[in-house]
C-alpha cells in the first residue's frame, strides 16, 4: 500500500449538544475536509480541528415543526457541547479510535464553532474540539489537603476528580513526598505545579511531565521518557523522496518526507538558564538561616554527573567556559536562584516539607537542556506514534563515501515533544517537533540507583546552626522498577500492533 493513501473513516457522527440529535458521516449528511489532531508533552489534553462541509439539506431540525431539513449548523444545530464519535484507520498505525459512545474518554467533545463560508446550498465549518480532560478540568476546584508521596497524589486526583480508569493512567513513583493543600486550583494546573517538584528514584534527574494521549494519562519523569526503548521501526532521511509505485515495496513507510531545524543550542540561553552552573539560596524560617548551594559542571554535577541520562553523546564543556571556571577555582555560577523552605506544613513538625534543595537547580537544568535541539519533521501518517514516544532516525550523510553509514552526529534517538496527525480525502501524513538534548548515535542511560542521596554540593550556612537535611522518603521505588514499568507498557502497546 502507497504511504500517502488517504485513511478510512470508519466512524464520524456528530451529537448535538443536548444529545437529541445527530448527524453520520455514513448517511451522507456532511464531508470532512481536513482533521487534524494534536498531542504535545507539554499540553496535559489532547485537542484538535476539523473543517466539514454540509448541504442545505443536511439534517431534520427537533426544532422544527415542519421537520424541514437544514445545514448542520443551524438544524443540528453544530455548537460548543457537540460530541464527536470518531474512528479512523490509516496504513501503518492502529488507527485514532474516539468511538465509544458509552465512555465519556472514548469522545471528542466540541469547544469552538466557526462559519468559514455559507452559501444558499451549503457552508463550511471549523470545529474545534478538545478531549473531556478538558472541560472536567475548567469544572472541577480542589480544596483537599494531600500528604505523602507525590505520585500517590497525582493519583488520586486523576482518579477522585478527572475520573480516569485505573488503566488509562501511567504514572511513574516518585521518591519524595510533599503535603499541600488543593488551594481551590484546578486539577490540572496543580498537577504541573507539582511536575518541577518531582523526584524519581534518581535524584540527579529530577522534573516530570504531564500530558495526555489517546492511551491515556501520563505523569512520567524526563528520565523514563529518554530512557525508554524507541519505536520499533527506524525512520530514515535521504533528503529525497522516491515515489513508492517506483520502489513497490513499504519503504517510504518510515522514511522522513522533511526535516529542519528550529533550534540547535543556544550558548547564551543555556548559560543564562544556569545550565553550567547556578548559586541557589534558601532561606528557613523556623531557624532563620540561609544556605547557599553551588552547583556547577565544573564540579562534575549536573550535566556532567554519571547518572545524568542523555539521548546522544555528551558534548565536553565549552573550551572558553572551562578556561573561565578554572580562573576561578570553579566557584563560578551563572544563574542565583532563591527559595523558602516550607516547614510548620505539618504542624508542629518542624521538618522541611520538600526541600527543594532536591530538585530546584537540577530540575531547571534537566527541563532546558532537553530544549536544546528542536527539528520539525513529516512522514506518513502514523498513528501508533504518541507524544512522549522516543524515535530512532537514520540521517544520509552528505559526505561523498556514503557507504560509511549515516550521519553520526544528526542520527540517534528523538523525543516526539508534539505531534500532528493530518487527514485529508487524498493523502494523511504526521507531523512531529522532535527535541534531544546532545548529538549522535551514543546514548547515555542514568545509572540504576536503589537508594536516595542528596547531591553532592558545596552548601555554606551564612550564620547559626546548619538546617535539619530534608527527611528522606520512608519508601523508594529503585528506579529500574519504574522504568520497567514504564516501559512495560510502552511494549504491551507496541505488542498489540504487530
Amino acid at each position: 500500500m502507497a504511504a500517502s493513501q488517504s485513511s478510512i473513516y470508519e466512524k464520524f457522527i456528530i451529537i448535538s449538544p443536548d444529545g437529541e440529535n445527530r448527524a453520520d458521516i455514513a448517511e451522507a449528511q456532511f464531508r470532512v475536509i481536513s482533521f487534524d489532531y494534536f498531542e504535545n508533552i507539554l499540553s496535559p489534553v489532547i485537542t484538535g480541528t476539523v473543517t466539514i462541509v454540509s448541504t442545505s439539506g443536511a439534517v431534520e431540525s427537533k426544532e422544527d415543526k415542519q421537520n424541514r431539513k437544514g445545514s448542520l449548523h443551524s438544524s443540528l444545530p453544530v455548537r460548543a457541547g457537540c460530541q464527536l464519535l470518531v474512528k479512523i484507520k490509516d496504513e501503518i498505525g492502529d488507527g485514532l479510535d474516539f468511538s465509544v459512545e458509552s465512555d465519556e474518554y472514548k469522545k471528542l467533545y466540541v469547544t469552538d464553532v466557526s462559519v468559514l463560508d455559507k452559501n444558499s446550498t451549503s457552508e463550511t465549518l471549523q470545529i474545534r474540539f478538545a478531549s473531556r480532560t478538558a472541560w472536567l478540568n475548567e469544572t472541577t476546584r480542589i480544596s483537599k489537603r494531600y500528604t505523602g508521596k507525590i505520585s500517590d497524589s497525582v493519583s488520586k486526583i486523576l482518579k477522585t476528580d478527572l475520573k480516569f480508569k485505573d488503566d488509562s493512567i501511567n504514572i511513574d513513583d516518585s521518591s519524595n513526598s510533599y503535603s499541600f493543600e488543593g488551594m481551590r486550583k484546578r486539577p490540572l494546573d496543580l498537577i504541573t505545579m507539582l511536575c518541577i517538584r518531582t523526584v524519581p528514584a534518581s535524584i540527579v534527574n529530577p522534573g516530570y511531565f504531564c500530558y495526555e494521549t489517546k492511551n491515556g494519562f501520563n505523569y512520567i519523569s524526563a528520565d523514563s521518557i529518554i530512557n525508554q526503548d524507541p519505536y520499533e521501526n527506524v525512520y530514515k532521511y535521504t533528503g529525497k523522496v522516491v515515489a513508492t509505485a517506483e520502489l513497490k515495496d513499504d519503504s517510504n513507510n518510515f522514511k522522513l518526507a522533511s526535516l529542519n531545524t528550529v533550534k540547535d543550542q543556544n550558548l547564551l540561553s543555556q548559560i543564562r538558564s544556569g545550565v553550567y552552573a547556578s548559586k541557589n539560596i534558601f532561606f528557613n524560617p523556623a531557624n532563620n538561616v540561609f544556605t547557599e548551594i553551588d552547583i556547577s559542571v565544573a564540579n562534575k554535577q549536573l550535566t556532567e554527573d554519571p547518572k545524568f541520562s542523555s539521548l546522544g553523546k555528551k558534548d565536553k564543556l565549552p573550551k572558553a567556559l572551562k578556561d573561565d571556571f578554572d580562573a576561578y577555582g570553579g566557584k563560578k555560577f551563572h544563574r542565583v536562584q532563591t527559595a523558602v523552605f516550607n516547614v510548620g506544613a505539618e504542624g508542629t513538625n518542624r521538618d522541611v516539607n520538600n526541600s527543594p534543595e532536591l530538585y530546584y537547580a537540577a530540575g531547571s537544568t534537566r527541563y532546558n537542556i532537553m530544549f536544546s535541539q528542536i527539528h520539525s519533521a513529516t512522514v506518513p501518517c502514523n498513528t501508533s506514534l504518541e507524544a512522549g514516544n522516543v524515535i530512532k532516525l537514520e540521517v544520509e550523510s552528505n559526505s561523498e563515501d556514503k557507504e560509511q553509514g549515516p550521519d553520526q552526529i544528526q542520527s540517534g534517538n528523538y523525543i516526539i515533544q508534539a505531534l500532528r496527525h493530518h487527514f485529508e480525502p487524498n493523502k494523511s501524513t504526521t507531523h512531529m517537533n522532535l527535541i534531544r538534548d546532545s548529538y549522535g548515535l551514543n546514548f547515555t542511560k542514568s545509572p540504576s540507583a536503589s537508594t536516595i542521596s542528596t547531591p553532592t554540593t558545596s552548601a555554606k550556612p551564612k550564620s547559626g546552626p546548619s538546617p535539619k537535611p530534608a527527611p528522606k522518603s520512608k519508601s523508594a521505588t529503585p528506579a529500574t522498577d519504574t522504568r520497567s514499568k514504564w516501559q512495560k507498557r510502552l511494549d504491551a502497546r507496541r505488542g498489540k500492533r504487530k
